[in-house]
């Protein structure tokens, strides 16, 4: 399944729209509990953790997202939107938005062609036009 960011897929077209798709996960931050349940602390061990946390939050709701595409039998998502907010204390939501499509390719446009060989190449022949002339033109004096 493809899936995009843009409103459209390079050589194909939108043949029909079957509706917006979502996708949500949650990530937080590792939390300690105390003997009474209840939580002490959240321990952070650096922005590479969260970096790491949250893009695999974006990946889940990504795919979650992607699942609800195919049961409507969609072949592509586009639009995709992600949004990430920060719930509470540590807690992240990640939110999939996108529009599921059937797409049809075009044909090409242009022919596919192999480069000639450089044998068949005649150097009299210039594709350049030739330069103008201005020797005895009115403009000069």
């Amino acid at each position: 399944m493809i899936v995009t960011t843009m409103d459209s897929i390079a050589g194909s077209i939108t043949e029909e729209t079957l509706g917006v798709v979502r996708g949500t996960a949650l990530w937080t931050r590792r939390i300690v509990k105390n003997s009474m349940g209840g939580i002490r602390q959240f321990q952070v061990h650096g922005l590479q953790e969260l970096d790491h946390g949250l893009n695999a939050a974006k990946e889940s709701a990504a795919k979650a997202m992607e699942e609800h595409a195919r049961k409507l039998r969609a072949d592509a998502v586009v639009g995709l939107r992600l949004e990430v907010i920060e719930m509470s204390g540590g807690v992240f939501c990640v939110n999939a938005t996108g529009t599921a499509v059937n797409t049809v390719k075009l044909p090409q446009s242009v022919p596919a062609f192999t480069a000639a060989p450089f044998e068949d190449f005649d150097p009299d022949i210039s594709f350049l036009p030739a330069r103008p002339s201005f020797a005895g033109s009115v403009l000069r004096h």
